[in-house]
């Protein structure tokens, strides 16, 4: 029987000392596999990975294509770790092994009517790994696209076949980036008929195809002799996703028509097939654990806290689909890299820590935000994963108890001090929600110039940080109607001799702050 494997949540404990080095490497390179789109193809015992790994600074890969094998829950061999134990490096792997290499092409697998193992291919990769005793985490992807093909057979005769028209032959790989290349070393003649799957008698058929751009068609073979061919709009299938085809079999024709239904590689999704026929994106991938999830192939902590809500427990640093992180904070970008320096120069390197800086309307999932609409975010999923949300200002001063604004002061809130006005950073630390301290994008105004704020105080740079809540404080506008500013709460830290604390205060929509979501009740 497949076996699906889950991710082990990880927590790293920081010593207070500088680690002893070691006198040798800890022993063998092993992969722990977690496959975040699940199909019937799931690693079992036998199961065999390319593997690379290339020391950060050197020009040589450490290990090329070492064949690692299944077993025990994880991939080993015989690769050993390098001696050098505070040297990084960059893995990547993929799925299935090849003696001849790491692929650089993919060619469709024509027939697929025993199975769609052989025409699966998944690659992960991870940057930035250390020698460890411990399986290294790797998210494997699927690179290609699943359809599943649901057929109401009311033709009287039986389906001896499905077949799918119109499909790309061949793809170029780049398995380090897990991304498609062109690919132009031979000159395609036909495109192939893949046949698919059997995968529910009479009723279900399964293939993996090539992602593209393509206009294909579904032929239907009968018990009678009898050939049905439905041609699809064209549609742009996405890598890793997997499309639902409903078809209505009738004695001599076959309607066809787009389910909203995604199981199992996404959540969901929709493609159309008749008129313009367009296609929506596939969502960002998400798989709840207990005390983190992967969102979008990266891991975050939660932590469920005295207010009895699960928060994040570390910033977001998810790109949107479409959009570009810059290291500009005078850019009206919408998302900016952290500057937590002393040069309040954009570091993307830190983004891997303390994550990345949205603007309102970045983080609430819309294009602008105007006086008129300002107040209708509150409690909005934004940019969160499915489930989870924005913070609201009650959940905000909930937790932390104290505001700027008198009004909302909760002397309830779980984690609040009446001695400092607010939650202690130290105690907040303690339950697990720790404060990072990941600078800000400050724009005052609507008409002002953004850029980075950073404090430093004892050695700790970025102190100026604000995570953005979903609830409006106040929208102005000047005498002729224009926009003057809108403010949000925001969480705010307080750190300096005498008092370490979190409270809530206002920041402006279009600064740029981290996001800390929060579990739907």
């Amino acid at each position: 029987m497949k076996r699906y494997f889950y991710m082990l949540a990880a927590l790293a404990i920081a010593a207070c000392q500088q680690p002893v080095q070691p006198e040798m490497a800890p022993g063998k390179v092993q992969v722990e596999p977690v496959i975040t789109r699940a199909t019937e193809v799931n690693f079992e015992d036998g199961d065999r990975i390319g593997f690379t790994m290339t020391k950060v600074n050197d020009a040589e890969a450490y290990a090329s294509n070492e064949c690692l094998t299944f077993g025990g829950g994880v991939f080993s061999g015989d690769l050993m770790w390098y001696a050098d134990a505070y040297s990084e490096a960059d893995v990547y792997a993929y799925y299935p092994y090849s003696e001849s290499g790491t692929p650089t092409a993919y060619f469709a697998v024509e027939d697929q009517t025993d199975g769609i193992a052989k025409a699966d291919l998944m690659a992960a990769s991870k940057k930035g790994v250390l020698p460890t005793p411990n399986a290294i985490t790797m998210v494997f992807k699927h690179l290609m696209t699943k359809l599943v093909i649901n057929i109401d057979n009311q033709s009287g005769a039986e389906v001896t076949g499905v077949e799918i028209g119109g499909c790309r032959l061949v793809t170029g790989l780049d398995i380090s980036e897990m991304a498609l290349t062109k690919y132009t070393d031979i000159v395609i003649e036909a495109e192939p008929l893949i046949k698919a799957y059997e995968a529910t008698a009479g009723k279900v058929w399964q293939a993996i195809v090539i992602p593209d751009k393509a206009k294909l068609e579904i032929i239907v073979n009968l018990s009678n002799g009898k050939k049905i061919t439905q041609p699809l709009a064209e549609m742009t299938l996405k890598s890793g996703g997997q499309y639902s085809i409903n078809a209505r079999l009738l004695q001599d024709d076959m309607t066809v028509s787009a389910s909203g239904e995604i199981e199992n590689w996404t959540d969901e999704g929709e493609i159309g097939f008749e008129g313009e026929g367009t296609t929506e994106e596939i969502p960002v991938e998400f798989i709840e654990y207990d005390g983190y999830f992967v969102y979008d192939g990266v891991e975050y902590k939660t932590v469920k806290l005295a207010d009895g809500n699960t928060w994040m427990a570390e910033n977001l640093r998810l790109i949107p689909r479409g959009r570009t992180v810059s290291s500009d904070p005078a850019e009206d970008a919408g998302i900016w890299y952290p500057a937590a320096n002393a040069d309040k120069v954009a570091d993307p390197a830190l983004a891997e820590t303390l994550g990345l800086l949205y603007d309102a309307a970045t983080a609430f999932g819309v294009e602008s935000i105007t006086a008129d609409n300002a107040g209708t975010f509150e409690g909005c999923q934004g940019i969160c994963p499915t489930g989870w949300h924005i913070p609201t200002v009650a959940e905000m001063t909930g937790l932390v108890g104290h505001s700027s604004n008198s009004a909302l002061i909760n002397t309830d809130g779980a984690y609040y001090d009446a001695t400092i006005k607010g939650a202690s950073i130290a105690a907040l630390a303690e339950a697990g929600w720790t404060w990072q301290f990941a600078s800000m994008r400050n724009k005052t105004s609507v008409t002002g110039k953004g850029s980075y704020t950073v404090t430093n105080y004892n050695g700790v740079y970025g102190i100026m940080s604000y995570v953005i809540g979903s609830t409006l404080h106040q929208a102005t506008t000047n005498e002729d109607g224009s926009l003057k500013n809108i403010q949000y709460h925001y969480f705010m830290p307080l750190y300096n001799a005498s008092n370490e604390k979190i409270s809530v205060a206002y920041g402006n929509f279009l600064s740029g702050a981290s996001v800390r979501c929060v579990k739907n009740r």
